[in-house]
């Protein structure tokens, strides 16, 4: 009997043993799928927030270019205004000269190297879109320009006259107002006869 019982109680244990080890493993398994999904999920997060920080970032970084850029361009034509601004008075000159050249000697050869100067200031102006501000006519506008005389005529209160001196503008910003002689509305019947008398010598 005790032959025959033996053998049977170490198949009973190993029975035992092989499933405890069998639960075992199961368990070991199932903690580190376990761990697995954590450590996964954690992974996703992280990438997920390391993604969204660099578009956010490259986000900053292309506004802060746009704006460098604005302020690049803008400090350019500032600096362009401010020196094709001090050329202006040049140009005055060289117009002003032109007006009152002697008929007599309009062709000589001074006077054509006085045009083509003139001509090649102008054409730097034009190229730099710097534009002679169009007054004559128009309403009075007080940035664009500076009226030094104000008299009496037909035309609307605050209409432009005459240009006494050109005025300049650059991509719509005024390098110089033009200088001008505006209405101050319809004259009335004495000063008109008066005006009269004055362009007839008094007669």
């Amino acid at each position: 009997m005790t032959k025959h019982t033996e053998p049977q109680d170490n198949l009973g244990n190993q029975e035992k043993a092989h499933l405890a080890s069998k639960k075992k493993e199961a368990e070991v398994v199932e903690d580190i799928k376990t761990q697995s999904g954590t450590t996964v999920d954690g992974v996703v997060d992280k990438v997920a927030e390391i993604t969204d920080l660099l578009q956010r970032t490259q986000a900053n970084f292309e506004n802060y270019r746009k704006q460098t850029e604005k302020r690049l361009d803008e400090m350019k034509q500032m600096a362009s205004r401010n020196i094709l601004a001090q050329l202006l008075p040049i140009v005055d000159n060289f117009t002003l000269a032109l007006k009152n050249i002697d008929p007599a000697i309009k062709s000589s050869d001074f006077v054509q190297g006085v045009e083509l100067i003139h001509a090649q200031l102008m054409k730097l102006l034009a190229d730099n879109n710097v534009m002679i501000i169009e007054a004559a006519g128009q309403p009075f506008d007080p940035r664009k320009h500076e009226a030094l005389l104000k008299v009496g005529s037909e035309q609307p209160e605050n209409t432009v006259l005459e240009v006494l001196q050109d005025g300049y503008q650059m991509y719509g910003v005024t390098l110089r107002p033009a200088r001008v002689k505006i209405s101050s509305g319809k004259i009335s019947r004495s000063e008109k006869e008066i005006k009269d008398t004055t362009n007839d010598g008094g007669k």
